[in-house]
């Protein structure tokens, strides 16, 4: 093929645009583009069409004729861009022949370059060319229409599979949104929720976090291993009271008194899950049950709490530690064994009626006591608003937990356990996870709402270790969780040690209880994050079923102008801006607007 050569007033191929040479000098090449601007540019850079001279550049091809005509013509020839111009246009002028590259570069009807010749393609080839350009055209306008539907929010129903691309975005599923791209809307999670609400293919009742979070939300499916038979102390004719909130599913303690000393049933999980067992090894990877509003999801395959819940069977298989307290209410182990107990059910309400009979009403003063130890070692008490979070039925139920002696009396003996087990731990060098907190950043005690929300911002996080220290804020040292193996992995794990060293075991070393408790932590906290984040989400969701909401709200905290308010009714927290209010100032408010997928809400003050 004959080449063009580039001289001032040539047309060439810039960057797949037409462009005008207005000078060659040096090796550069001075081009004026489409938008008018200059551009300096290298031969290599280019593709010279016309010789010209140009006057204006073409701003698009100029119309063609019947082209299957000049193809039947062609058949197998090759021919130079001028040539196919003249058959064409019967000219060959720089408007021709960027008509002509235009052609070429679409290729429909032709194939080929400026350097090897032009050929035309067969007619299947073009048929076949053609039905995919008109079918990608279709696909064009059709996702334009839908784009168009999707922004008026007239939505067909074929267009909810489309949606799937933003719902699984929104979900956590994918990194990106191709629609939302094209909305040119930014892409988060939160706009993507937005938007699903507004059309209507999300209600309130979607919760978009555990997916996000990425957290299993089956129960192990693992075959449960049978309990072996052992020689066990029988303690069922001592009266054992599993005492928790009403409709509890895992209850795995229990407290008992005899002969002047508590007695803490634990149920015997360790029996089954035995360390380095695939139960154990799954619990580990968990760290803990997921608590959600509408689910929970256990750490344990849920045969072991059916087979191991204390209460759950006619007895049940534990771990039974006797604690005594000094007159200043120090606890101390007196005795552990691997015990049956038959345990009687309560719910806390249900207890608080029963406090005045045995033997609650002897644990009462023992408790009582440890608790006074307790505040004179320097634990925090802190009383900010908590409410249970369900969904139950088609509707959230929010209700605060009452102030109840006999929540306060099980937490009581649940941490002398902790204590007891965690000093007799110590003396026999037996590596526990021991629960540390490092002294608060406080000072006094806090009395009024406001006082306890800064002393809960002057805690550290409670950190899990083998190496033992003082856990500040419950005022003991040392302290070990042990009491719920069957909801916390932490807890699983001081019960196998403990049980192993009761047993004559060999017991693992304290390089394997840091690695399992790193795991496990690191699970955990991601379990407690989406607690957090989806118990916030239920409170908005009660909100946006409630507008006629009333309640009392508290200022807890100022940052310059900026005030953290609690509704002590939802244990809900928002900031609003103000100067006049002082910390403890108490309104009555209701709701303005609730932004589920902003995960906020706001509310006004109810005037008298």
């Amino acid at each position: 093929m004959d080449e063009i050569t580039c001289v001032t007033g040539a047309l060439v191929v810039y960057r797949q645009k037409p462009a005008k040479v207005n000078s060659i000098s040096d090796g550069k090449i001075e081009l004026t583009l489409p938008d008018g601007a200059n551009k300096s540019v290298r031969l290599k850079d280019i593709m010279v069409l016309h010789r010209g001279p140009v006057s204006r550049l073409p701003t698009a091809p100029l119309q063609s004729e019947d082209l299957m005509e000049i193809v039947a013509m062609l058949e197998d020839e090759t021919v130079s861009l001028a040539d196919l111009a003249g058959l064409i246009y019967d000219d060959f002028s720089p408007e021709s022949a960027w008509s002509v590259w235009t052609l070429l570069d679409e290729g429909v009807y032709f194939s080929g370059s400026m350097v090897d010749g032009i050929k035309a393609r067969s007619e299947a080839e073009i048929a076949t060319t053609l039905e995919v350009t008109a079918a990608k055209e279709n696909s064009r306008i059709e996702r334009e229409e839908l784009i168009a539907r999707i922004r008026s929010g007239n939505l067909l129903p074929e267009d909810l599979q489309h949606l799937r691309d933003v719902e699984n975005f929104a979900l956590g599923k994918t990194a990106t949104s191709g629609i939302m791209r094209e909305l040119n809307m930014e892409q988060t999670p939160e706009k993507a929720h937005r938007l699903l609400l507004k059309l209507k293919v999300w209600d309130c009742w979607t919760n978009p976090y555990p997916s996000r979070a990425g957290i299993v939300m089956e129960n192990p499916d693992l075959p449960t291993p049978e309990l072996l038979e052992e020689e066990r102390v029988d303690l069922s004719a001592m009266v054992a009271l599993a005492i928790d909130d009403a409709g509890n599913q895992d209850p795995d303690d229990a407290i008992s008194y005899a002969d002047g000393l508590l007695w803490v049933h634990v149920a015997d999980v360790a029996a089954l899950v035995v360390p380095g067992s695939d139960i154990d090894q799954e619990a580990e990877a968990r760290g803990a049950n997921l608590y959600l509003p509408e689910q929970t999801v256990h750490m344990l395959p849920p045969a072991v709490t059916h087979q191991l819940g204390l209460g759950l069977q006619e007895t049940s298989p534990a771990l039974s530690f006797a604690i005594s307290f000094d007159e200043d209410g120090a606890p101390t182990l007196e005795k552990a064994v691997i015990s049956r107990v038959k345990c009687t059910r309560y719910s806390y309400e249900e207890a608080e009626t029963k406090l005045n009979e045995e033997p609650l009403c002897s644990l009462v003063p023992l408790l009582d006591k440890f608790r006074e130890f307790r505040e004179k070692n320097g634990a925090l008490r802190i009383e900010l608003p908590e409410v249970s979070v369900k969904v139950v039925d088609g509707d959230v139920v929010i209700k605060p937990y009452p102030t109840l002696q006999s929540r306060e009396m099980v937490a009581e003996a649940m941490m002398a356990a902790g204590a007891a087990v965690g000093k007799f731990a110590l003396e026999k060098e037996i590596p526990v996870p021991f629960a540390v907190q490092p002294e608060p950043d406080i000072a006094g005690k806090p009395e009024t709402l406001a006082g306890m929300f800064s002393a809960r911002r002057g805690c550290s996080v409670t950190s899990v270790q083998t190496v033992p220290g003082r856990h500040s804020g419950l005022g003991l040292e040392p302290y070990v969780r042990i009491t719920s193996p069957l909801r916390r992995y932490d807890d699983l794990l001081a019960h196998q040690q403990v049980r192993s060293y009761l047993a004559g075991e060999l017991l693992q070393s304290a390089s394997e209880i840091d690695g399992k408790i790193a795991k496990a932590q690191n699970a955990s906290r991601e379990l407690r994050r989406l607690e957090r984040v989806v118990n916030e989400f239920w409170k908005l969701v009660y909100l946006e079923l409630h507008p006629d909401w009333q309640g009392k709200a508290v200022a807890v905290e100022r940052m310059e102008n900026r005030l953290t308010v609690i509704l002590p009714d939802l244990a809900y927290e928002y900031k609003i801006r103000s100067s006049g209010l002082e910390l403890n100032d108490e309104w009555t408010v209701t709701i303005n607007t609730v932004d589920l997928a902003g995960q906020s809400a706001h509310f006004i003050a109810v005037v008298d």
